[in-house]
């Protein structure tokens, strides 16, 4: 009983911090993250999501204000803390050549600028715009950081994929935790210890972090099922964060020949690499990321490798080249439904509350 209340009352305080009427994070991933989508999980009670990591000031002003133009409710905006790195100039010159025929068959502009968006002025105009709340992936933030985010009112969830990793996110006074295993969709965190080590089951770090964390942890790692759902609650975690069972909700920008390509997939269809990003981040599998092995390409330090192939994923969603694409999906997306977000959210939510 004394656990039971204790999962009750972190439910309620993540619901009080974020001021959502229901425990639940809805983050679709890259090559399907759009204002509307955000907007349409914010509109059914749950914390929709803006990734803003890779993002200008401009296009950040510019998605925050059709958020904004389509909810009232509280939002989410997703950043990358700042890393150490560099632009390796002679292994682009060594991708461009190797992908210089792919790009012509394409139609792709053959200048295009490879250059990364400054953390710091991502920074300034989000607090700038006051937006409610930040997500944090691959690691926390500094203290002055953290004390203007509390100053001016604005909540704060890190995404973790192993406890050491959450245990500095906490440290760093996040106001609560998502606990993404491996299975998750997206870039996978190992801030705090190697790679290999970091490859935790959802099972193992959902239990790890509930038992160990004095914030609300919410359970993540491509939920799709009731079965999910009703384990994470069982294990006394706050709430879920919900990725690839909104992939085919009416509000995803995929088209439609996708969806139905979707639906036939198997429990294999992505891979963790770090082909697409300079580092681990699971995605659609397809005939692009064999590219770069095959042809023994180097890889670029993250985040500049998605920059320097961002022109011909652009091209892949305008085209309907799913074999090109960047596609952030989890292992189970092969069970993901369609509906509404609204159906989607108030269905989990459904599962959630079943005594």
């Amino acid at each position: 009983m004394i656990a039971t209340q204790n999962a009750a009352d972190k439910t309620q305080k993540f619901l009080d911090d974020f001021k959502v009427s229901k425990p639940v994070i809805g983050l679709p991933g890259l090559g399907w993250d759009t204002p509307e989508m955000a907007a349409a999980v914010s509109n059914a009670g749950g914390l929709g999501v803006l990734h803003i990591g890779f993002k200008t000031e401009e296009e950040i002003e510019r998605d925050v204000a059709k958020v904004r133009s389509l909810t009232d409710e509280p939002f989410a905006v997703l950043m990358f803390p700042q890393k150490e790195s560099i632009l390796d100039a002679e292994k682009l010159r060594l991708q461009d050549t190797a992908l210089s025929p792919l790009r012509e068959d394409l139609g792709c502009t053959a200048a295009r600028p490879i250059s990364a968006p400054l953390f710091d002025n991502q920074f300034r105009k989000i607090v700038e715009l006051k937006v409610p709340a930040v997500g944090l992936r691959l690691g926390g933030l500094r203290e002055p950081y953290m004390e203007e985010l509390e100053a001016n009112g604005i909540s704060v969830f890190g995404i973790a994929s192993n406890l050491r990793d959450a245990k500095v996110l906490v440290s760093s006074g996040v106001n609560a935790v998502v606990a993404a295993g491996w299975a998750e969709e997206g870039l996978l965190s190992h801030e705090e210890i190697g790679k290999d080590q970091a490859e935790i089951d959802s099972l193992v770090l959902w239990s790890e972090c509930a038992r160990a964390l004095r914030v609300p942890v919410l359970g993540a790692g491509s939920v799709t099922t009731q079965d999910q759902v009703r384990v994470i609650r069982a294990l006394g975690l706050a709430g879920f964060m919900l990725s690839d069972a909104l992939l085919l909700a009416k509000e995803s920008p995929i088209p439609d020949s996708w969806r139905t390509k979707v639906m036939y997939l198997a429990d294999s269809a992505s891979e963790t690499s770090d082909t697409f990003m300079g580092r681990a981040s699971r995605y659609l599998s397809n005939g692009f990321a064999q590219i770069f092995p095959e042809k023994g390409l180097p890889v670029l330090q993250f985040p500049y490798q998605y920059f320097a192939l961002k022109d011909i994923f652009d091209k892949a969603l305008e085209i309907g080249r799913i074999d090109l694409a960047l596609l952030e999906v989890g292992q189970y997306v092969y069970l993901a439904e369609s509906g509404t977000t609204a159906d989607i959210i108030n269905k989990f939510c459904g599962y959630w509350s079943e005594d």
